[in-house]
Formats: C-alpha cells, sequence, structure tokens
C-alpha cells in the first residue's frame, strides 16, 4: 500500500471507525492470495484491512462486501469472528471496495 494509500485509509477510518487515532501504519500479510490483506496499526489499535486486487475483476469474484457483511451477521452467534469496524464501497479511497476489522491474534490461513 502506498503512502497515498495509506493516508487516504487514515481520514476515511477517523470517520467510520469509532476510537481511531491516526497515524496508522500497515504491513501485507505474506500468506493468502486471493485479496490482500493488511495490518494496520495506529494509537488506537491493530486493524485488519482486506480489499479486492485492483484490476478488472468478475463480479461474484473477491467479494470482500459479502465477507464482511456475513462475520457482521455472525457478531452475536457461537461462531468467533472479529469485531467488524466498517465496510467502504467508495472507489475513491483506494480504487476497490474493502473493509476493516479488528485485528486477533492466531494463524493465517
Amino acid at each position: 500500500m502506498t503512502e497515498e494509500e495509506l493516508a487516504r485509509v487514515a481520514r476515511w477510518m477517523a470517520e467510520h471507525v469509532q476510537g481511531f487515532e491516526p497515524p496508522l501504519r500497515a504491513e501485507k500479510f505474506a500468506v493468502g492470495q486471493s485479496n490482500p490483506t493488511y495490518r494496520l496499526t495506529s494509537p488506537s489499535g491493530s486493524y485488519v484491512l482486506r480489499r479486492k486486487p485492483p484490476g478488472q475483476l468478475l463480479k461474484s469474484a473477491h467479494a470482500v462486501d459479502r465477507e464482511y457483511r456475513v462475520q457482521r451477521a455472525l457478531r452475536d452467534t457461537a461462531v468467533p469472528v472479529p469485531r467488524m469496524y466498517a465496510l467502504c464501497e467508495d472507489e475513491a479511497v483506494l480504487g476497490v471496495a474493502f473493509y476493516v476489522m479488528d485485528h486477533v491474534t492466531g494463524r493465517n490461513i
């Protein structure tokens, strides 16, 4: 993620993620292949950003909006999911849809 993209994400998070405090740092997870995933770190905590890959995609492929909605729907159930903070479908921020969730320590598969 470029510095410019990170700055746009930080501005977006300031408006949409309750309690978020800049500055923001990003580190891409080395595992996973479909949707680029980043650990975001700021004074307010650690987050995870999942985004669609850039370029032309099939409409049903890389549905981060669906991932976000399913995990958010599971939040009050016995299924363990991280806290979902916000979904961004405004392509002016990163050029693709993405969502931000809580960072949970564990294995990345």
